[in-house]
């Protein structure tokens, strides 16, 4: 169960009372496409269905059905075939990858999952194509996909 971010100062008791896990600060737009039966609009600030507890990305869009079964994707690397090009980081489109030197100097994407969104933009554009692996994991929140050596 993923932990309840504080409720708004503004209208919170009345998103509650219809379902809604509001995040601070957020008020629902009249013309979200998500609609309960009684036409009020879902809130997904949080990341989460407030009654199904189903992912939705950041941006408010529901994730495949194959992630919601399966866990969040969690990037991680193989270390010998990552040149260091620094691509990944380019087009990460919430600046969740980090180039961080190991002991040698050598840089290597460091993704923060707290900023990811699970975009994949960084596996598109790895040169290797697979030193950016996509594995299944059921809590990939708030930790840091860090190689361990």
């Amino acid at each position: 169960m993923p932990n309840e971010p504080p409720s708004v100062s503004s209208g919170g008791d009345r998103m509650r009372k219809k379902g809604f896990i509001p995040r601070k600060g957020f008020t629902p737009p009249d013309n979200t496409p998500y609609r309960y039966r009684d036409g009020s609009p879902v809130d997904a600030s949080s990341g989460y269905h407030p009654h199904t507890s189903t992912r939705f990305c950041n941006w408010g869009a529901e994730v495949p059905s194959a992630v919601a079964k399966r866990g969040l994707p969690e990037l991680y690397r193989d270390r010998s075939e990552c040149c260091g090009c620094t691509a990944c980081a380019a087009v990460c489109p919430r600046d969740a990858i980090t180039m961080e030197p190991d002991e040698e100097g050598f840089t290597y994407p460091v993704v923060d999952a707290a900023l990811c969104i699970r975009c994949l933009k960084c596996e598109d554009a790895c040169v290797f194509k697979s030193a950016l692996v996509e594995r299944w994991s059921p809590d990939a929140g708030g930790n840091r996909a860090k190689e361990e050596s």
